[in-house]
């Protein structure tokens, strides 16, 4: 017997749905047994498919982390001006920890790497945020507390929307 999808291969077998011969070529092992491509219904998991609206949920989240996030990150620098090594490590981490959280509420529970995306923008944009309202300027030289905090703020994020 040959392959439905290859002729010039011989196989003895069979899709477990629709017993269509199929070569090791066509083959898609599922948990049931191998089934051919169209029986097999090869999709990616629900989580990980986005609709527009689910888009433009998350890109309203990344817009709300930027400026409510970059406000209370103006306000914190400017309280505490000094605040440098373990202290802004935790800060950093439950920021990115909460831009996180924001992003898989309002797009209830979708993931990848549109969201991810998404979410570091919003921390970046919150670091714009942060340096216009503090300093006046997008970037600051020799920011390196802010590099620190914004790096591992997206990594906290990217790391929770997986």
């Amino acid at each position: 017997m040959q392959c439905a999808a290859h002729p010039q291969v011989e196989t003895e077998l069979r899709c477990g749905r629709c017993e269509t011969p199929i070569c090791p070529k066509c083959m898609v092992q599922t948990p049931v047994g191998a089934r051919c491509r169209a029986c097999a219904r090869l999709r990616r998991a629900p989580m990980y498919e986005l609709s527009p609206a689910h888009y433009g949920r998350a890109a309203g989240a990344a817009a709300a982390i930027a400026g409510g996030g970059g406000l209370a990150w103006a306000l914190f620098t400017l309280a505490l001006p000094f605040a440098f090594g373990f202290f802004l490590f935790i800060l950093a981490g439950a920021f990115g920890y909460g831009a996180a959280e924001v992003m898989d509420r309002l797009t209830k529970g979708k993931r990848g790497l549109a969201v991810q995306a998404l979410a570091v923008a919003g921390i970046a944009g919150a670091y714009v945020v942060r340096n216009l309202a503090v300093a006046g300027a997008p970037l600051l030289a020799g920011d390196f507390g802010g590099y620190l905090a914004l790096i591992l703020a997206a990594v906290v994020a990217v790391v929770n929307l997986r």
